[in-house]
């Protein structure tokens, strides 16, 4: 019988890891928050998952036909330990003077669109980061390889679904939180939410390295 829960809950983490990093997304739902208040920021969220879906399901549908070849599937556990691992280093080294650049980089997309519609200026900061393409390919291919996802139609929808589902909690508890703060959220603090995902991307590596060397 086909297990149901555990695609839908590695994808619902998958979403909501890759949600949290600081970037132009969340820092423009953070903006929103302080500016308009829970509901546009929340949109801006919403937008921004789709897009992430759209790539995760690309991906999920991509990758099923390499699967049958076991040299293929040890290479991609491999690349996957690798480039986990690079993804936590870079954010446990993630300085503060990288969040001034990104919101710079939020607030022009934002004055480009003259009053936007919230989903799809989240839709629009997402889709247009190619980087995703790569971040989603590796997150995909380690689901594939440790049979968290297997390729069948349901396996496959419950795990977007998830993709969907975890990056909406994060933006849901984003939007929330910051717009009953009424206060601009400081860099430090942004810095240090970005270094914890590096020690959980780290330590996550670690993990997955170690069931590679037991096998």
């Amino acid at each position: 019988m086909e297990n149901y829960l555990t695609p839908i809950l590695a994808g619902f983490f998958a979403g909501f890891v890759v949600a949290v990093p600081v970037g132009p997304v969340n820092l423009t739902v953070i903006n929103q928050a302080l500016r308009r208040g829970f509901g546009t920021a929340f949109l801006i969220g919403i937008g921004a998952m789709c897009a992430e879906t759209v790539y995760a399901s690309l991906m999920l549908w991509g990758h099923a036909s390499i699967l049958d070849a076991p040299r293929v599937v040890l290479a991609m556990r491999i690349i996957a330990v690798v480039v986990i691992g690079a993804m936590g280093l870079r954010y446990l080294l993630f300085k503060s003077a990288k969040v001034g650049d990104s919101e710079v980089a939020a607030q022009k997309l934002d004055e480009r669109w003259h009053h936007p519609r919230s989903f799809f200026l989240g839709f629009a900061l997402t889709i247009s980061n190619l980087m995703l393409v790569v971040v989603w390919a590796t997150l995909v291919t380690l689901l594939y390889a440790h049979e968290w996802v297997v390729p069948t139609l349901v396996s496959r929808l419950l795990c977007a679904l998830g993709v969907l589902g975890g990056g909406s909690t994060w933006f849901l508890l984003l939007a929330f939180f910051v717009s009953r703060a009424h206060r601009r959220v400081k860099d430090q603090t942004l810095t240090i939410l970005v270094r914890c995902c590096g020690v959980l991307f780290l330590g996550f590596a670690g993990w997955l390295a170690w069931k590679l060397f037991r096998q």
